[in-house]
């Protein structure tokens, strides 16, 4: 698929005991391989993403920069981004569930330092630099995390200390915040992320512009100005997209037959699904599903 048309990355651990996902991107190839790898792509997770060595270039929404060694940036839960390599680049992706980070449903620290700012539409991101002094703590210990997770020999209550070091950073990290509230604009992407998400929830049923429109409360044109701006395509093409990429997590993790997964991602025949995927992904649903790795499945 394009690396313009935005797809939703999924978590393999979210319903696993310690659902932390982390990727070891070097030289092109991730490890283990994800969906959202050199795409334009959102998650539920909030991100981590620590530059090891070479240039690595980043667009979120319409803004686009480039992190060096020891540099990181976060990136909120839902944000639409793009990471690829500039130059030799070798880093890694933490992908943090929030719910790591409240200690427990309900917790004053859920509603107080994790929810306001992983659902604040405005904070989309935010770099940390290591040639800025107020980001040394946030890396350091960033630093300590890797080398813990990565290390070959395991500790003993591993997991506990990852989550120990998990929070350590959290809340570094959520200190910085006053001082760049201050600041940073404010940038409202809740328009692109309300569209999308109104796409997401309802895309298994008959939808057409004018209702993607009507729902967020906007003219069609505004609609499809919006998406043209943020994510390069239609509304209609991102909807057949997305379409697309969930009868792919079907096709994969079920045994649903290819004319069910049609019909239940939206496709009103079966004739019309094969087209467009095939179109997309250069191959047909049948195929597609015997190409996945034995045990995938």
């Amino acid at each position: 698929m394009s690396a313009e048309s935005p797809i939703y990355s999924h978590n393999p651990y979210h319903t696993t005991k310690f659902p932390l996902l982390v990727l070891n991107v070097n030289h092109r190839t991730c490890t283990p391989f994800n969906e959202g790898f050199q795409v334009l792509h959102w998650h539920d997770e909030i991100q981590f993403v620590y530059i090891l060595k070479g240039i690595v270039h980043v667009k979120i929404y319409d803004e686009e920069f480039d992190l060096q060694e020891n540099d990181c940036i976060f990136i909120n839960r839902t944000v639409l981004h793009h990471i690829t390599e500039k130059e030799n680049c070798h880093y890694h992706s933490y992908i943090i569930p929030a719910r790591m980070l409240s200690f427990f449903s309900g917790s004053i620290m859920e509603q107080d330092d994790v929810e306001t700012i992983i659902n604040n539409p405005t904070f989309t991101h935010y770099l940390l630099r290591s040639n800025d002094p107020t980001h040394h703590a946030v890396l350091h210990h960033l630093n300590l995390l890797d080398n813990l997770y990565f290390q070959v020999n395991k500790y003993t209550h591993y997991e506990y200390r990852l989550s120990i070091q998990l929070s350590i950073i959290w809340l570094e990290f959520i200190s910085l915040l006053p001082a760049m509230e201050k600041v940073t604009p404010s940038k409202n992407y809740e328009r692109i992320r309300t569209l999308i998400s109104i796409i997401h929830t309802n895309y298994c049923r008959p939808l057409s512009i004018q209702d993607i429109a009507a729902a967020a409360h906007i003219s069609k044109t505004e609609c499809i100005r919006c998406f043209q701006k943020f994510v390069h395509e239609s509304p209609y093409q991102y909807l057949l997209k997305y379409r697309l990429h969930v009868s792919t997590s079907l096709l994969t993790t079920t045994d649903m037959s290819v004319t069910d997964i049609a019909l239940n991602v939206g496709f009103h025949s079966i004739s019309s699904y094969i087209k467009y995927f095939k179109m997309y992904y250069h191959t047909t649903p049948y195929k597609y599903r015997l190409s996945c790795p034995v045990g995938y499945r």
